[in-house]
């Protein structure tokens, strides 16, 4: 085997270390995204995430990395093959994946009828406990206040328990507090969130979709290289073979 191939070689096996680790990164990503989802997934109804997803590949991404320094080192053409194989295919996988982050999470506006599913639930703040903590934690966590603004906690006959009173989440009061009412804040040094909940969470939306987007293209430029990488030693393998057969 030439010095050029030796160092494909050599090199072939530095990307499989690297792609590892980009094994497990796109792992831990996608566990972290997934619990932060946990929180608003009452809210955004039955909209698929790509979290698990992403898990999913993180892992298998991993044991193909693994796969790969066992054929390089080994120079086996059977398994750098079989290893440029998998790769072409997860990498068509998180191609899909990218495009199903751009295109449906950072167009939720349209695509996820998020104000449906967080009415549902913020009609029965004051009644039902786990509707209150899905409310609170998305707008603690999101610096928002009711569906499009404090006004939505206004009196309202039709529906039970709203009586002009903010909650402490919508200012970040210690729970259990609150910021005052619909038209007096008696807490001036907490000011209540202005926007509204609807469209933070659709701009949160929007701001994962670019990040697990980016971060599944960014992962698929380095496998490019690989698969290409993989190709070259396999054929060289297999030139070696024939030589060396013949002799």
């Amino acid at each position: 085997m030439g010095f050029g191939i030796g160092v494909v070689k050599y090199l072939l096996f530095f990307f499989n270390f690297i792609f590892a680790l980009c094994g497990l990164a796109i792992l831990a990503v996608g566990v972290t995204v997934h619990l932060q989802l946990s929180e608003y997934g009452e809210v955004t109804g039955s909209v698929v995430f790509p979290s698990v997803t992403l898990i999913i590949i993180g892992s298998v991404i991993f044991v193909i990395a693994f796969f790969g320094c066992c054929g390089a080192i080994r120079e086996s053409h059977c398994m750098t093959v079989t290893f440029a194989s998998f790769l072409l295919t997860i990498l068509i996988v998180q191609v899909a994946i990218a495009v199903y982050a751009f295109v449906v999470l950072k167009n939720s506006d349209e695509e996820i009828d998020v104000s449906k599913a967080y009415k549902e639930l913020f009609d029965k703040y004051w009644v039902e406990e786990n509707s209150r903590s899905v409310i609170d934690a998305v707008q603690e966590g999101l610096q928002c206040c009711g569906i499009d603004s404090k006004d939505d906690y206004a009196k309202n006959p039709a529906v039970p328990g709203f009586n002009n009173t903010i909650p402490w989440s919508c200012c970040g009061k210690p729970a259990g507090e609150n910021c005052g009412t619909v038209s007096i804040n008696v807490y001036s040094e907490h000011k209540i969130f202005e926007e509204g909940c609807k469209q933070a969470v659709q701009t949160f939306m929007k701001h994962i979709g670019t990040i697990l987007g980016g971060l599944a293209l960014g992962i698929a430029g380095i496998e490019l290289v690989g698969i290409i990488f993989a190709l070259c030693l396999a054929n060289s393998i297999k030139n070696n073979d024939r030589r060396n057969y013949r002799v």
